[in-house]
């Protein structure tokens, strides 16, 4: 039936149209599509990304029935997207574990074309809201409900990937429940149709924190197999959704995106954050999907057949009436505090706040893909222009003197950087100093710290904040390190001179030694 746009009214056909395997190859016509005109009356905004906004809404022609609608800007960059989705929504979405699918409408506005893809509504929302609406209450989703959401979850994914489509979006806030508890998969804007169940995508591209290390170094050389990845990387993410269920948050999430991708690639696969804290099956089962080599991780079907998930009982009925009685604990405040989205797509970043993708530096200029005295001097002109003055370049910190005063080594600075991994946060003089305080304390061996450069570098000053870090990670009750820091004042006083270039410019070698007792 074709009322207003393209309607689907009956999930009977997606079986009719479907090829035995992958999709059917029949494309959305725009042209085809008319207004919705006033059938669909817009109410709440549920969630908004990258990629569009989706609104509840009130179908006036179906008696008020009450759907989601996915609203996406038209643009050439964005239709190839928005063919991959409906094609998606139209042939597989009678999967239980897929929102139906409605119908999808051209809608012109002043500021541009739009699409609507009208679906299912799940009023229960992401589960990561009800994760952390759980923890805020002191509680935590049992393993019984995590295991029955991540086994629902497999289905709908062993369903794409028989058909040939790669997810590549894997995470909580991409997985809802209705009110009546029951869990669909959705956000279809980043998947794609492979020719076969075996074949490969090398597009690095993805929600940082659930991007899998292959994933992550996909396009960095140009070839084949070497740097490319199949629908094993959806396992991947499905590992680090199963973490998120469990502590609230993905490993990497919260850090600049940078960072997530670096730590992904050369970290170990990581772990929920107090494994002890959970059974042997749920940590075995997140250990099986975060394998980093993709020839050794489990295909979706196998994992479907791992002892968390087939430990569930075959009556489910009641988890899905528990899930729906747990939703009173998704409020209002849970909602308003969600993380903002954050797509990358080769070396680009997109949020929502900032539409135009932006490029992605390297933090650490050991890390180039392609190491020459014309990249590195365009990487380091590039962070400069952020004010990111600090580089690292393997264990040497690289300082670009801006000559101006920066509101960078404050005490919420200094408690940012603080007992931190180096990967943490963003190259800094701060983490140099609690790099050697953590070292010093753990092998219990001397650090030595060196400070070199021209005139006006900014060896003094970084010396100023690198003892000021010391002095504060080591903070004791009689306050000596206030003492150290005028002493250091003094030997300047003495020891600097003023040339045509630097009126306080260092003329002197300096070793300064800072010893640690118990107290500081």
């Amino acid at each position: 039936e074709s009322a207003c746009g393209v309607l689907h009214t009956s999930p009977s056909f997606s079986e009719a149209t479907m090829p035995q395997s992958g999709l059917s190859p029949v494309k959305l016509n725009l042209d085809s599509l008319n207004d919705a005109g006033d059938r669909y009356e817009l109410g709440e905004l549920l969630g908004s990304g990258v990629c569009g906004e989706v609104y509840s809404a009130t179908d006036n022609e179906s008696g008020g029935k009450k759907v989601a609608i996915k609203i996406q800007k038209i643009t050439k960059d964005s239709m190839e997207e928005i063919q991959e989705e409906y094609r998606i929504l139209r042939d597989l979405s009678s999967h239980p574990n897929l929102p139906e699918f409605y119908g999808v409408y051209l809608k012109r506005t002043r500021n541009g074309d739009q699409i609507w893809f009208v679906m299912q509504l799940c009023e229960g929302g992401p589960v990561v809201d009800l994760v952390r609406g759980l923890l805020k209450r002191n509680k935590k989703m049992t393993e019984q409900h995590i295991a029955f959401i991540l086994h629902e979850t497999v289905k709908a994914l062993v369903h794409l990937h028989e058909h040939h489509v790669m997810h590549r979006d894997i995470r909580g806030s991409n997985i809802l429940l209705t009110k009546l508890g029951e869990v669909k998969l959705v956000d279809f804007g980043l998947s794609r149709e492979l020719k076969s169940t075996m074949d490969k995508r090398k597009t690095c591209l993805g929600s940082p924190s659930w991007m899998a290390p292959e994933v992550v170094t996909s396009d960095r050389i140009e070839g084949e197999d070497p740097n490319s990845y199949d629908i094993r990387a959806d396992v991947w993410s499905l590992g680090i959704t199963a973490i998120e269920l469990g502590d609230g948050k993905a490993p990497f999430e919260g850090i600049h995106p940078t960072r997530a991708l670096f730590q992904i690639v050369r970290n170990p696969p990581p772990t929920l954050y107090r494994p002890a804290n959970w059974t042997q099956l749920y940590n075995d089962f997140i250990t099986e999907c975060l394998e980093k080599n993709p020839d050794n991780r489990p295909f979706m079907v196998e994992i479907m057949e791992h002892p968390f998930l087939t430990s569930l009982p075959d009556n489910d009925f009641h988890l899905t009436q528990e899930l729906k009685s747990l939703l009173e604990y998704v409020s209002p405040d849970i909602v308003a505090t969600r993380n903002a989205e954050v797509i990358v797509r080769k070396k680009f970043m997109t949020t929502r706040a900032h539409p135009v993708p932006e490029e992605m530096h390297t933090e650490d200029l050991a890390a180039l893909e392609d190491i020459t005295e014309d990249t590195v001097l365009c990487e380091l002109q590039e962070r400069n222009k952020h004010n990111n003055n600090y580089t690292f370049v393997g264990d040497v910190l690289l300082f670009l003197n801006p000559n101006a005063e920066q509101d960078i080594y404050n005490l919420e600075t200094q408690t940012k950087y603080f007992c931190k991994s180096r990967s943490d946060n963003a190259p800094h003089i701060f983490s140099v100093a609690d790099s050697a305080y953590q070292d010093c304390f753990h092998h219990e061996e001397p650090q030595h710290i060196i400070l070199s450069g021209e005139t006006l570098s900014g060896k003094t000053t970084n010396l100023k904040h690198l003892l000021n870090h010391l002095n504060y990670l080591g903070l004791s009750p009689n306050k000596v390190g206030d003492k150290v820091m005028k002493a250091l004042n003094i030997i300047h006083a003495m020891g600097n001179a003023a040339t045509p270039v630097n009126a306080d410019s260092t003329r002197h070698i300096m070793q300064l030694q800072v010893t640690y007792s118990s107290t500081g």
